[in-house]
């Protein structure tokens, strides 16, 4: 199979080695030919429509045009176009003649631009060209057309059943009969199958012919100890719990010098204790997460420094209400009390002293804050506490 770039449609398809359409590149880009089943009757809707249009006044002319020529005596054609009953029929004769005439121009344009006549698009069936997989083309669509039905001309009713009886014999085997070939399309059942008209499905079909192979990764065996696989040379016999680095320095004078415990020891290394900070004030948010007052902080949603300005302390605030800024506020510790300064949120920040009353801070502005007032940021507050905290607890 070869792939070949269409320069004119820039369409990529496969051609094989005589420059016929490849049927196993249209395989394993998913296109399935459509049944003879649903063929048959995809064409036994569209003839359905057409009797349906043209019957009834076909019925009805036939009987006029008869009673005018038959009547007694002969009239000569002259006479025909003066007799009202003959003029009658040759009207209902154009009338039926132009609704069938429309009907036929519509299938033809949306067999050549959409692939689809509406019994083929009923059914799933859509008509590709051959080689492409794009719109058959409108003449091509003509061309077939004229011929089914100048065999019709030719021999009423038996000149088209060895088009129709013609896919049941193609020796691809993809069910292209005749008039398909005269086409130069194809009729492939876009329920089943892949619908070449598509193009984001195509661009994957495609991509995923043409990408490179890819070697299969050999799955390495586990070396975790009890894994199913694992390799008994490398497990080892017991777990080491010491660290990887000591405490202690190392030297032949130091008689303290550290040692690892054996490995497969029972007692790990004790673990350090927290280390401890204090502060002379401390928030407490409503959420009883607590935070040092140790130097500049600014809290928010996502708080972040100005340029060139040192900070100390990121806080982010979840708000759920969604009401805090990104970068709402600041807070520091001078002259024994907490200040705090709203950074141009955009709800503001507002405070509630203990025994007197709220009040919104101006942005920008450090503003002293009484111990113990709430301060509320957005859906979220914090109450300003004198004191520290000493492993994560009021002192």
């Amino acid at each position: 199979m070869s792939i070949t770039l269409d320069e004119e449609e820039d369409i990529v398809y496969g051609l094989d080695a005589n420059g016929r359409p490849d049927p196993e590149y249209a395989r394993a880009l998913g296109i399935v030919p459509a049944s003879a089943g649903r063929r048959s009757l995809a064409f036994t809707i569209d003839a359905a429509i057409v009797l349906l249009l043209t019957l009834p006044l076909s019925l009805g002319t036939l009987p006029l045009w008869f009673g005018a020529i038959l009547a007694v005596p002969t009239p000569s054609p002259a006479s025909l176009l003066n007799d009202e009953q003959f003029m009658l029929g040759l009207l209902f004769y154009v009338i039926g003649q132009g609704t069938l005439s429309v009907f036929v121009l519509v299938q033809l344009i949306l067999h050549g631009i959409r692939g689809v006549t509406v019994g083929k698009a009923m059914l799933g069936i859509r008509s590709v060209n051959v080689a492409r997989f794009t719109k058959p083309g409108f003449w091509r669509v003509v061309l077939r057309a004229i011929v089914f039905w100048s065999s019709l001309a030719i021999i009423p009713i038996l000149g088209g059943i060895p088009f129709l009886l013609s896919p049941l014999w193609d020796g691809e085997h993809r069910g292209r009969g005749w008039l398909d070939k005269i086409g130069r399309n194809w009729l492939i059942d876009v329920r089943r199958g892949i619908d070449p008209f598509d193009q984001k499905a195509m661009r994957h079909a495609r991509k995923r012919i043409t990408a490179p192979e890819v070697m299969e990764q050999v799955q390495m065996p586990s070396l975790a100890t009890g894994a199913a696989g694992a390799v008994p040379s490398f497990v080892p016999a017991g777990r080491s719990r010491s660290g990887v680095i000591s405490a202690h320095s190392f030297g032949e004078d130091n008689a303290d010098a550290w040692q690892p415990p054996a490995v497969g020891g029972a007692d790990p290394i004790a673990a350090p204790p927290a280390a401890s900070h204090s502060a002379d004030a401390v928030l407490r948010f409503d959420d009883g997460m607590l935070v040092n007052v140790t130097g500049l902080g600014i809290l928010g949603r996502a708080p972040a420094a100005r340029e060139g300005e040192s900070v100390d302390q990121l806080v982010p605030v979840v708000d759920e209400s969604m009401r805090i800024s990104k970068t709402h506020a600041a807070f520091g510790f001078a002259d024994g009390t907490v200040w705090i300064a709203d950074r141009g949120s955009s709800n503001g920040t507002s405070v509630e002293p203990p025994g007197a009353a709220p009040f919104v801070l101006v942005a920008w502005e450090q503003t002293h804050i009484p111990w113990n007032s709430v301060v509320k940021v957005g859906g979220r507050s914090f109450t300003v506490l004198e004191g520290s905290t000493t492993n994560g607890r009021l002192a």
